[in-house]
């Protein structure tokens, strides 16, 4: 068996590059590293609680604050004191919000076809399953891991 250092080294080296890859990419719209998660997460969910938004991410609580934060300065989200629990607030996407969840997409999918291109068809597959299979034990039970071309083909 490889070691699994070697294999948790290469995540993380993709990770980071895939980081950096959209900061850089999404940098004309004021949209800072692992901002645009916090997007993802709001298309799929809208008005989410900013609690369930740091679960969700596996985020704590602070860095959840300062990234929604940083997205409500640049008009990309809003916050509203959740009716039913007056401690907390839900995390909502603005018009400008919503009009960038193209651009987004299109810079996920230019990452993901060049990380893929050297792979065949069924390489891209088998990859696609494990690394789910994989991360699937890492996803909070009330809210489904991201399915991207889910999200494309809406």
């Amino acid at each position: 068996m490889a070691d699994p250092r070697e294999i948790l080294g290469s995540i993380v080296i993709i990770y980071r590059s895939h980081l950096a890859c959209m900061a850089k990419e999404l940098e004309a719209y004021r949209i800072g590293s692992g901002q645009f998660d916090f997007l993802m997460v709001l298309y799929r969910k809208d008005g989410i609680s900013q609690e369930i938004l740091a679960k969700t991410l596996k985020v704590s609580k602070a860095t959840s604050t300062r990234a929604i934060k940083n997205l409500e300065k640049e008009g990309y989200v809003y916050r509203q004191r959740d009716e039913n629990d007056l401690r907390a607030y839900r995390v909502y996407l603005t018009e400008e919000g919503k009009e960038v969840r193209k651009v987004i997409l299109e810079k996920l999918v230019f990452f993901a076809d060049m990380l893929l291109s050297d792979f065949t068809l069924e390489e891209r597959e088998l990859l696609r399953r494990l690394i789910r299979k994989a991360s699937f034990k890492f996803h909070e039970s009330e809210f489904k891991p991201l399915i991207f071309d889910r999200l494309i083909d809406e």
